[in-house]
């Protein structure tokens, strides 16, 4: 636990001072002075300064600021060097880098991780799923596409197109049929019943089960598939479970209880049973081009689900319960770092997503508020008198509190349930 609380202060710190620097360049360049740049809320631990700016580590470390001369109400003096003294193009360019500097940041992240380490594809190359019409029959074994010979899906993924001819086993008999009317969507693969990966506080961690094992039956029935599994696992919360594996040279019997786990399903978020367990994927290495356009996309979407999240939250479809603070981070972190240190960056990623995308929201102090602002002082030819800014500031500032502080309980709670 202390090693995932220190990567999750040093995670958060570097976010911030990533999203920070972007506010600060910009401020500079366009000849805003900034009196302080500070890591951290709370009583300063350290600092120096270096011309007209203090740089400062505080003692909170869940959070930081760039102080912008002129931003709040007291300080607008009417200087040249003030922040609403800029023009609106000026004042949304300074504001809009630090959110942008996050989800760049986080694509970065992303993208490196896949021009490393490649992307995980199911280690198969039969059919689970596939449209009427198209010639491809579930089960199918696809061995050849268009004379390439396929040992995993990304070969499928990659090769496969509308008049392809695809060599397939099936019915143990080998055969040549021409793809027609192919949806991509619709065609998916068969997971084999081996296990891939392992979560290691999970309940199939806990009862032996290991990488490379072979679930045979579960409650008696026989799982000849990776759908198989989940059938059996994801409605059984709480419930006790037979089930027999092949591992190691040995056949085990054992019971295994899933735990509850909220997961988004389309609009929704629905409660499954997980036990902590994996399909047999591989990795497989791909151009610069794939890489980009695989980062773009994971970025993309951890963008719209903050959008779809918040959505849902108005909507009383997923409980403010499900907010997480400092300490809902730790335990994410936790769990990341045991799914291995891709997931843990992959996890990194998506938190520097999120703070770029949270911050554009309009509510004061956050970044979207000033943007608002400076988009209306456009339209209606004037800038925000001090008296307005004081008014909007409070009533923001009362709405974020009472954020926070439903935050912290909901970590509160998290520790006395046993989260941690």
């Amino acid at each position: 636990m202390i090693v995932s609380i220190v990567i999750a202060i040093l995670a958060l710190s570097l976010l911030i001072f990533v999203h920070e620097l972007f506010h600060f360049l910009i401020a500079k360049a366009s000849s805003i002075d900034v009196p302080v740049f500070s890591i951290g809320f709370g009583p300063k631990l350290f600092s120096f300064k270096r011309r007209d700016t203090e740089f400062r580590i505080a003692a909170i470390p869940f959070g930081g600021y760039v102080q912008l001369k002129g931003m709040e109400p007291d300080d607008m003096k009417g200087g040249e060097d003030e922040f609403y003294s800029k023009n609106s193009a000026v004042r949304i360019a300074t504001i809009f880098g630090g959110p942008f500097a996050n989800v760049l940041f986080g694509f970065l992240i992303c993208l490196s991780i896949f021009c490393i380490a490649g992307i995980e594809v199911p280690d198969t190359n039969i059919i689970s799923k596939s449209l009427p019409g198209s010639n491809l029959l579930t089960g199918d074994v696809i061995l050849e596409i268009d004379g390439k010979e396929v040992s995993q899906w990304y070969d499928v993924t990659e090769n496969l197109k509308n008049g392809s001819e695809v060599l397939v086993l099936r019915n143990g008999k080998k055969k040549m049929v021409v793809v027609d009317t192919l949806n991509p969507d619709s065609l998916l693969p068969r997971f084999s019943p081996v296990i891939g990966m392992v979560y290691e506080d999970g309940p199939a961690y806990r009862i032996g089960l290991r990488e490379g094992a072979r679930v045979l039956k579960i409650d008696g029935e026989d799982i000849e598939c990776w759908s198989d599994i989940t059938g059996h696992i994801y409605p059984a919360i709480g419930d006790s479970l037979s089930i027999l594996y092949y591992q190691d040279g040995d056949t085990t019997l054992a019971t295994i209880i899933p735990e509850e786990q909220p997961v988004l399903f389309g609009d929704s978020i629905v409660n499954r049973g997980m036990v902590g367990i994996g399909p047999l994927m591989r990795e497989v290495k791909i151009s610069f081009s794939k890489a980009f356009s695989f980062a773009s996309q994971r970025t993309w979407f951890t963008g719209t689900l903050v959008f779809k999240t918040i959505s849902l939250l108005i909507n009383r479809k997923v409980s403010a319960r499900n907010l997480a603070g400092p300490i809902g981070i730790v335990m994410m972190t936790e769990k990341s770092l045991r799914w291995g240190v891709t997931n843990l960056l992959f996890f990194i990623a998506l938190i520097s997503v999120n703070l770029g995308i949270v911050n554009l929201i309009p509510i004061p102090p956050l970044d979207g508020f000033h943007i608002v602002v400076s988009i209306v002082s456009v339209i209606v030819r004037r800038k925000p008198s001090k008296e307005m800014m004081k008014i909007i500031s409070t009533i923001g500032t009362i709405i974020l509190l009472g954020l926070m502080v439903l935050i912290v309980f909901n970590d509160i709670l998290r520790i006395f349930s046993g989260g941690m």
